[in-house]
């Protein structure tokens, strides 16, 4: 019986572990849209021309002429 009480406590600890990671935020910083054309770093580390509209990232591409 006592096995049980240190299994469903251990079992306890674990779910309101696992609950605070998944209800806290976690924001990705996003690029800064005070300009209409910004440069950012792609997934692979290459520069990137993105176009905001109205203060939000719209596309992205590759530069160039």
């Amino acid at each position: 019986m006592r096995l049980y009480v240190w299994l469903l406590a251990v079992l306890g600890l674990f779910a309101m572990a696992v609950a605070a990671f998944v209800l806290t935020p976690h924001r990705l910083s996003g690029p800064d849209c005070s300009n209409q054309i910004v440069i950012i770093r792609g997934r692979d580390g290459a520069p990137m021309e993105c176009v905001c509209l109205g203060g939000v990232l719209a596309s992205c591409f590759e530069p160039g002429p």
